[in-house]
Parts: structure tokens; C-alpha cells; sequence
């Protein structure tokens, strides 16, 4: 899972353009050849025994017609990959080793959403929401952006909630909380700057609409789920 850069694979004589986030693929003695171009890339990997590989293709995991795919749903797929990241701190490994593949699993799953309805066509959403996760700091007034990329406010909403399942603000946060995740995860910031980084001018609220959504407060997050460092 390619999470951040982008690159090139290559496979049986094809090559495959690499954008992050998307997911490359390797079948039990095949060679294949990929990596970033221009500087380095952000990737997370599982490794299965060739036995699975039959009943990976039975489940709908893989496909060898479509050896690289988007990840339709970033923010989800962090999700899991910090859930992951704090199962490296438990001390029981019996109860570890059977988390990682549901964890992992999940995690592949969620890379596997169908393609959203108008994706492709509708390049001013696709615009928007790509400022959004670029600039998630940002005080994003929607009107403003629906103008920018050619809709009155009404049609930004409607066919973004028929492209993303959700409002727009409603997706704006999620973003927010799951790089606010991930940075409690990874970084040693303080609560404050994480909060300012992912859009929360606000400490108390940024505390609080994070334990509403993510069940945990920010610093309990951290405990759970950090890496030891």
C-alpha cells in the first residue's frame, strides 16, 4: 500500500503509473519491478505464505488482472493502519498474531470500496477534494470552493454526498481526526499542535470531537496506540 509519493510498476512488459494512495500487488515467483521516482515514497506491506494465495483470489482480494488499484477511502485505510501500529504493544503475542490479520485484512478490504458514482467525470469534486486533504489546516468556507470549481453550492453538496457517501464537512473532519490519529501515532507534538495542524483552532473542542468520534481522547489514543520509540 503505497500511502505517500508516487512512482512506477512494472509487470509482464506493462507499467503502471503510482499515485498515493494506491495498492501494488506480487503473486507467489513472479518478478515484477517498481519504486518512486523523483525522491522517496511512504509504503506499508503484508507478506502471506503462497498457500493463501487460492483463497485470496476466491475471497475477492486479489485480482492478477489488476495488479495495482486506488485506495477509494484514504482516511479509513489509516485507520486501520494505526490500529495496527498499536498492536506492536502488547505483550500477549498469542492474541497479537491474531489481531495483525483481522487488522490487516480490514486493511485491505477497505482499499477494495467500489469506484464512486461520477469519479472520474466530475473533476471539479475530485479539484476540491484533493485541496481538502492537501490543506487540511486550512478555514475552508464551501461556498467559496463550490464557486472555485464551477458549482453553486447546492450541486457541490449534492453530488459529493453521491460521490463520498457524506457531507462535505462531515468529510473535511474525518480527515481531520485521521491525521490527527496518525500524528499522535507517529510524532511526539503536543496535543495543542496537532489540534492546529489538522484544523482546530480550538484544544477543548478538538479534545472533545475526537473523543465523540474516535471513542478515545487524544491522549489515551497516544498511550493506546503509539509506537515505543
Amino acid at each position: 500500500m503505497i500511502l505517500r509519493g508516487h512512482g512506477e510498476f512494472h509487470r509482464k512488459g506493462q507499467t503502471w503509473t503510482i499515485n498515493a494512495p494506491c495498492v501494488i500487488t506480487q503473486w507467489p515467483g513472479e518478478w515484477v519491478e517498481y519504486g518512486p521516482l523523483d525522491g522517496s515514497w511512504t509504503e506499508w506491506y503484508c507478506v502471506y505464505d503462497r498457500s493463501q494465495f487460492r483463497a485470496f483470489r476466491a475471497r475477492g482480494l486479489l485480482d492478477p488482472s489488476r495488479p495495482v488499484w486506488p485506495v477509494a477511502d484514504p482516511a479509513s485505510l489509516h485507520l486501520h493502519l494505526s490500529e495496527f501500529a498499536g498492536l506492536t504493544r502488547s505483550e500477549d503475542p498469542g492474541w497479537v498474531v491474531d489481531m495483525v490479520d483481522r487488522v490487516a485484512e480490514r486493511a485491505i478490504l477497505s482499499t477494495w470500496l467500489p469506484p464512486e458514482p461520477g469519479w472520474q467525470e466530475d473533476s471539479g469534486i475530485r479539484a476540491a477534494a484533493k485541496a481538502l486533504r492537501e490543506n487540511l489546516a486550512h478555514s475552508w468556507d464551501f461556498a467559496g470552493l463550490a464557486a472555485r470549481n464551477g458549482y453553486s453550492l447546492t450541486t457541490f453538496r449534492r453530488r459529493w454526498v453521491a460521490i463520498f457517501g457524506r457531507p462535505p464537512a462531515d468529510f473535511l473532519r474525518h480527515l481531520r481526526l485521521t491525521e490527527a490519529c496518525r500524528l499522535l501515532v507517529e510524532s511526539r507534538l503536543r496535543i495543542k499542535e496537532i489540534a492546529a495542524l489538522t484544523g482546530f483552532e480550538d484544544e477543548l473542542y478538538f479534545s472533545r470531537r475526537f473523543h465523540q468520534d474516535i471513542g478515545h481522547s487524544p491522549r489515551d489514543y497516544r498511550r493506546i496506540y503509539r509506537l515505543s520509540r
